[in-house]
């Protein structure tokens, strides 16, 4: 509490600073203003007439003088004490009529600010751009079934001062794109969007490579013709479409070694595989020489990156993948691999020592607990499988009670300046991640896995194709 209250003081002391600021330019003003009208009357004194309106104005004039002269002495010698102010809002408190009153209060300006965080999100900008574009978007939360390319997609626009219009050259698809198709995360879309995004249709995709075509006038760090890559969380609009809109602190810069199709397969996996490495293992680019670490589906997207990386930062890497991706796995730097659906899974980990970090990556399923059961001491064990939401399963009770309780947190991390787009997976997702897989990217040292590219037309068979055992890496749509 004392940290708040100092904190208070001190926006109160800065806007007080501000307010001298804007008091002493406004005196400037003001006495310009008085010099110029001296001026006109005393032009205007030859006849009587505008004689007596000369002395009229003159005493409006002295009038208005004085009583800014006032105005800017109650303002330059108003000070503030916080230490003052707090003894007096607990005096409120002194007897239960101010209780009352206080609780009311309180209430009041809870709610006050509820309703008009909401009436500012759902505010919709009425420009509308005079373009159609492609997209691939989900109708109906059925499975593939509600998935279909649309040529006539409204094409977004640039609303607020920091956000990128990009030309989506390429994007992947995901499991959970999937789990989008049959209605994952849609209570926080309905809450953290605004206007046409907050329901159906949803453009699926959460990451791609592309162009930077305009700007938003406080945009600092990028260009028009800059080529990026970025990823989005869950519940945001997705990225596979012709053109997107996102805020410039979501993207970086691509890699210039290799194609759109290669890139667009890197943002979602490598920030998850990231997240997982740095923030839920015991795992760290200083401490992960020589530790056993176990990659249970070592052929997703997530999987060939945690493998590389993990072998870049010295550990001892085992992939347990299936037979076809052996290959695979080995070139991308696995020291061991157990073949999956030719052995049993819990001998060959028994035939084996235990494991400093098992990461769990989707693929063949199997119960978390036969995994944890081979732990080292103090070991780690993530999973970067898409975690389930008991709020899309809430009803209209419990999810009016959740989403006020979500919306009174979404306006104090607001308060604190903190970034409301870091939601549930958006936390996940940073640009200092991108960046480091960048670098990685062009020092060759972080190798690209595509498996499949399709057409926007072909996305059921993308999609599909995400599903089989057999693929491998990344499945990319592409679209210039």
């Amino acid at each position: 509490m004392d940290e708040i209250w100092f904190r208070l003081s001190n926006q109160i002391e800065v806007l007080q600073v501000r307010a001298s600021v804007v008091v002493q330019h406004g005196q400037q003003w003001f006495s310009v203003l008085i010099s110029h009208c001296r001026r006109i009357l005393h032009e205007l004194h030859d006849e009587e007439f505008c004689q007596q309106l000369k002395e009229f104005g003159l005493r409006i004039i002295l009038l208005l003088q004085r009583g800014w002269e006032d105005l800017q002495f109650k303002i330059l010698s108003l000070q503030y004490s916080a230490r003052a102010f707090y003894q007096q809002f607990g005096n409120l408190f002194s007897n239960e009529v101010a209780q009352r009153e206080v609780g009311f209060f309180v209430v009041g300006l809870v709610l006050g600010c509820l309703i008009g965080y909401s009436i500012g999100q759902n505010w919709r900008n009425t420009l509308r751009h005079l373009h159609n574009m492609k997209a691939i978007t989900c109708h109906h939360y059925i499975g593939i079934e509600g998935v279909s390319t649309i040529e006539d997609a409204e094409m977004p626009v640039i609303q607020r001062q920091n956000e990128l219009l990009i030309q989506v050259k390429a994007a992947s698809v995901h499991d959970v794109d999937m789990k989008i198709c049959n209605g994952y995360s849609r209570f926080y879309r309905r809450l953290l969007n605004s206007g046409r995004y907050r329901d159906l249709p949803v453009t699926l995709g959460r990451d791609c490579a592309g162009v930077v075509v305009d700007i938003g006038q406080s945009v600092v760090d990028f260009d028009i013709g800059d080529e990026v890559f970025l990823a989005v969380p869950s519940w945001a609009p997705g990225t596979m479409a012709e053109y997107l809109v996102v805020p410039e602190t979501q993207a970086a810069r691509r890699p210039k070694l290799v194609t759109f199709e290669a890139c667009a397969s890197l943002p979602y996996s490598g920030c998850i595989a990231w997240d997982a490495i740095v923030n839920r293992s015991i795992l760290r680019e200083g401490n992960a020489k020589g530790k056993r670490v176990l990659i249970y589906g070592g052929s997703t997207p997530v999987g060939c990156i945690l493998t590389q990386l993990i072998k870049l930062w010295g550990g001892f890497v085992v992939s347990a993948c299936g037979p076809h991706a052996i290959p695979v796995s080995r070139a991308l730097g696995a020291d061991d691999v157990i073949p999956l659906s030719e052995s049993d899974i819990e001998k060959e980990l028994e035939l084996r020592e235990k494991y400093d970090a098992i990461f769990y990556t989707g693929g063949q399923p199997i119960d978390a607990n036969i995994l944890k059961r081979y732990l080292a001491n103090h070991g780690s064990y993530a999973s970067t499988i898409p975690e389930s939401l008991t709020s899309d399963s809430f009803g209209f009770v419990f999810g009016n009670i959740f989403a006020g309780y979500v919306r009174l947190q979404l306006v104090i991390e607001y308060l604190f300046g903190m970034n409301n787009y870091a939601w549930k997976d958006g936390s996940k997702i940073k640009a200092t991640y991108l960046r480091s897989i960048q670098e990685l990217v062009d020092a060759d040292q972080l190798q690209t896995v595509v498996d499949r590219v399709f057409s926007p037309l072909g996305v059921d068979q993308a999609l599909n194709h995400i599903l089989d055992p057999n693929s491998i890496g990344s499945t990319v749509i592409k679209f210039h």
